[in-house]
């Protein structure tokens, strides 16, 4: 049994690779665990690689370093494939004040983590204090940050593992904590906000409505489809035509006559105005008679076509017509200036050996769609460490600021999930492959930063200041959220469930955002969640690093 102990104790790398999944492994099975429906989730893994550090597990400094950072750098690159997609559209779309509120979540906690600074005894310990704001506002991504820092200033960076960690607990207490007295304060029920939501979204919400249309105006007989007035500009698609008793699927070129029947397709507004164009609604829309046409939902997967109008790819030429385009939680209709990008579901009519053609032509592939482009992913990784490395000047900064390995990923990986196609390169990611490369990276990285911070942390804990930091940490948790929270609903009015959601993602907490879904089925707290998350996730890196920079060198 001497080699099974040997496997622990060494600095081979069958050695140093059974250290790490050990404490992985055994960190992501206490991250499983429900206490009251609520979990550690990947944290799980800071604490047993503390636990294991302390009783004596070791990874060779190297090792440890580059598996630390480069978890990082999975971790904040596909964050940023995921929100980049929607970081202008969610603060747009879900609302400005939820982002103020969110942001000013973020630079309370700033400011408050400066009192400790200017007016304790932490100045003196100034990696313990930025790593009791990470943990205290439980922002992964921002410790990374932050340690980059410190490491090119020659700091340890075992500190800020250990002021992380004390920090935590409350950080995701505290979350919930807030909800709970802010339903109490103010006398809010869970029920009664969904209730408000749904109705506030209901009057807002623009869904894509079809009809059918009986053609009365005359001065249409005669005229072809295409050159109805305002039938382009409006994005309505026309997609059925009831022709003396026979139903076809109309084309730019087909003439209309006196009696023709008419499916239309658009954004409310849109068709309202057709249909002063066009003519009278029918009761029963033409798509309930029996015709050979078909709708059917393809996948756009062929990089041949991405980047090109529907009206480039003349869809028609195979005898379908584009209806309706989703893209992720965006609706369009099949208005032909809309460029395709790779992923798009096309809902398309025509006769089942025309959509095959189409279909066949645009891709339609499941197994495209889940295999990832490798090649992408790592130039985006390759530019966004350039891009992070490029020092920038600040006036009142001690030193240049650089975005570091966590900040240039993160808005390299925005920036090209948007764009999502530059040349014949691919920067879509699947959604079952971004989430295996972010747990994969968030796991090594905080493996590697409780192994890191277990050397020392029971001694700070138990035989120095270590429950006098936990107080400390529980201000900058506690002060910043009861703060929105009382403003949000006492100032701005904001519905409680999306408040609760807008308070969970300011510190991108999942466990938080759980315990506030179990409050109601209400798709709100997950909205809210969602619109401040990508702003959130992106100050906290910034303000992590800039932390370290500024009150490091100063001390």
């Amino acid at each position: 049994m001497t080699w099974l102990v040997n496997l622990f104790n060494g600095t081979s790398v069958a050695q140093q690779i059974v250290a790490l999944s050990v404490t992985a492994a055994l960190g992501l099975m206490l991250g499983k665990i429900k206490v009251k429906g609520i979990s550690l989730g990947g944290a799980g893994a800071i604490f047993v690689g503390i636990l294991l550090g302390h009783l004596g597990l070791r990874l060779e400094a190297d090792v440890l370093h580059f598996m630390q950072e480069f978890g990082l750098i999975l971790f904040v690159y596909t964050i940023g494939m995921q929100v980049g997609p929607g970081f202008v559209d969610s603060i747009r779309r879900h609302g400005l004040v939820l982002n103020v509120l969110a942001a000013s979540v973020v630079l309370m906690g700033v400011l408050v983590t400066l009192c400790l600074y200017f007016f304790t005894d932490m100045h003196d310990n100034v990696p313990v204090l930025v790593g009791m704001l990470c943990g205290a506002v439980t922002n992964t991504p921002s410790l990374g940050a932050a340690n980059s820092a410190f490491v090119a200033a020659g700091a340890d960076t075992s500190l800020t593992g250990i002021g992380y960690a004390v920090a935590y607990p409350f950080g995701v207490a505290g979350i919930i904590l807030v909800m709970i007295l802010v339903r109490v304060i103010f006398k809010c029920e869970p029920q009664k906000s969904a209730d408000e939501y749904a109705k506030a979204i209901a009057a807002t919400r623009k869904e894509i409505v079809s009809c059918s249309l009986r053609l009365t105006n005359r001065n249409l007989h005669g005229l072809r489809v295409k050159d109805i007035p305002g039938i382009r500009q409006s994005g309505v698609v026309i997609t059925r035509l009831l022709h003396e008793g026979v139903v076809t699927m109309p084309v730019g070129k087909t003439q209309l006559a006196e009696n023709d029947c008419l499916h239309i397709v658009g954004f409310p507004e849109a068709v309202a105005e057709m249909e002063k164009v066009i003519g009278i609604r029918l009761e029963k829309p033409i798509t309930e008679n029996s015709s050979k046409l078909e709708t059917r939902s393809i996948l756009v997967t062929n990089k041949k076509v991405l980047g090109k109008t529907l009206d480039e790819l003349a869809l028609s030429r195979f005898g379908v017509t584009a209806s309706r385009v989703v893209r992720g939680e965006f609706k369009f209709t099949g208005r032909l200036d809309l460029r395709l990008k790779f992923a798009d579901k096309i809902l398309v009519v025509g006769s089942r050996d025309s959509i095959d053609a189409a279909a066949h032509f645009l891709g339609d592939s499941l197994k495209a769609l889940e295999h990832p482009e490798i090649l992408p992913a790592f130039l985006g990784i390759f530019i966004g460490v350039v891009i992070g490395s490029i020092p920038i000047t600040v006036p009142g900064m001690p030193t240049p600021l650089k975005l570091g390995l966590a900040g240039g990923p993160l808005i390299v990986a925005i920036l090209l999930s948007r764009k999502r196609k530059i040349g014949p390169l691919n920067f879509f990611m699947s959604t079952s492959a971004n989430l295996m490369l972010r747990e994969l990276g968030i796991t090594l990285f905080l493996t590697c930063v409780g192994l890191n911070a277990g050397i020392r942390f029971f001694d700070v804990l138990l035989n120095g200041d270590g429950f006098y930091y936990m107080g400390l940490a529980a201000l900058i948790t506690f002060i910043p959220l009861i703060v929105a929270g009382v403003v949000g609903r006492l100032v701005f009015k904001v519905n409680y469930l999306s408040l609760c959601g807008a308070i969970a993602g300011s510190m991108t907490d999942p466990p938080a955002l759980a315990f506030a879904n179990g409050l109601s089925s209400s798709e709100a707290v997950n909205v809210g969640y969602a619109s401040v998350y990508p702003l959130t996730m992106l100050l906290r890196i910034l303000s992590g690093q800039m932390l370290a920079i500024l009150l490091y060198t100063v001390a």
